[in-house]
């Protein structure tokens, strides 16, 4: 992934928590399902395991971009969640797409 590409990888994701009152560990695992299965993000997990490593390491600001209802700081909390939900269901199916 080029190297700022995350930041829009990793926007996807909060976007799709608009709507997502409290960022716990089932709304981590409908969203991980979501990303395994190619649903509502269709970019696939690899690519957003990738890009939530980068925001991890990232010190810098990462609910700047888009107007949300949630903290920097719930976020990145999510982003853990999120990441071990994903991890959980590895290996993932190859695609061609």
């Amino acid at each position: 992934m080029p190297r700022d590409d995350w930041k829009g990888v990793v926007n996807q994701i909060l976007y799709g928590l608009i709507f997502t009152r409290v960022l716990d560990e089932v709304a981590a695992s409908r969203m991980a399902d979501a990303m395994v299965e190619r649903r509502s993000l269709a970019a696939g997990p690899r690519v957003y395991a990738a890009a939530i490593a980068q925001a991890r390491r990232h010190r810098g600001p990462l609910t700047d971009e888009l107007p949300t209802p949630h903290t920097e700081e719930a976020f990145r909390a999510y982003l853990e969640l999120l990441a071990t939900e994903l991890d959980s269901r590895r290996p993932w199916r190859r695609t061609t797409s």
